[in-house]
């Protein structure tokens, strides 16, 4: 689990696409029942310098709250029935292959090839669902008062080298990854990676909501 949560900082960190959808040949309009597994979340805590930790408390509050909303736009996202695991073996799997799949997509910047594990084609199958929505959040947050210190530090080194070097720490950040899983054609027909241009708190509701509202802008439905 440690190491899918590392590929997901590499790719926050070094990926410089934008936050527009990939999609198949498959159009939205051919999309009018959409299952939907819940929501997976990888949130990690900063309590002294800028050394992390995975965090079951904040990733639970970002499950929650993505689980909450999606259930408050169902109709607005074609939202039918929530998939189910037979076991949390197989749960476990899931999250660990779309991790992967993320990764993957994210690093080729393309759908093309890329196909469903037999994990998820199997979960699809199993509750007679053509299309599967999955999303992940990933993103940190930090103790208060610890981003103060770590600017001040910034600073400091910048004043030192005399401009030569600087660091410019990030008080949290949440990331969202959207896919559509499509098990008649055994591919991904959407995915989308979010990255707001602003630093967010993972836990914050509105701002939650604000992200996932905007997922399918422009795809499902135009944007307000």
């Amino acid at each position: 689990m440690k190491r899918l949560l590392f590929g997901f900082i590499v790719i926050f960190i070094f990926s410089c696409s934008v936050n527009k959808p990939l999609t198949s040949s498959t159009t939205a309009s051919e999309i009018s029942s959409l299952g939907y597994f819940e929501p997976v979340a990888f949130i990690n805590y900063i309590e002294k310098g800028n050394k992390s930790a995975p965090s079951d408390s904040l990733s639970y509050i970002t499950k929650y709250a993505l689980d909450s909303l999606m259930f408050k736009y169902k109709s607005k996202f074609r939202l039918s029935n929530k998939l189910t695991f037979d076991n949390d073996t197989t749960r476990s799997i899931f999250k660990t292959e779309t991790g992967r799949l993320a990764q993957k997509i994210t690093q080729q910047r393309s759908l093309s090839g890329i196909k469903i594990t037999p994990v998820i084609d199997s979960i699809l199958e199993h509750n007679n669902t053509r299309f599967g929505l999955s999303v992940i959040a990933t993103g940190f947050g930090r103790r208060k008062g610890n981003f103060g210190g770590q600017v001040a530090k910034g600073i400091g080194i910048g004043i030192l080298t005399m401009g030569m070097a600087t660091v410019v720490p990030i008080k949290s950040s949440l990331n969202l990854y959207t896919f559509i899983f499509d098990s008649k054609k055994d591919e991904v027909a959407y995915f989308k990676r979010q990255i707001p241009n602003k630093q967010i708190e993972p836990t914050d509701i509105k701002s939650i909501e604000e992200i996932l509202l905007s997922t399918f802008e422009d795809y499902f439905y135009s944007k307000d």
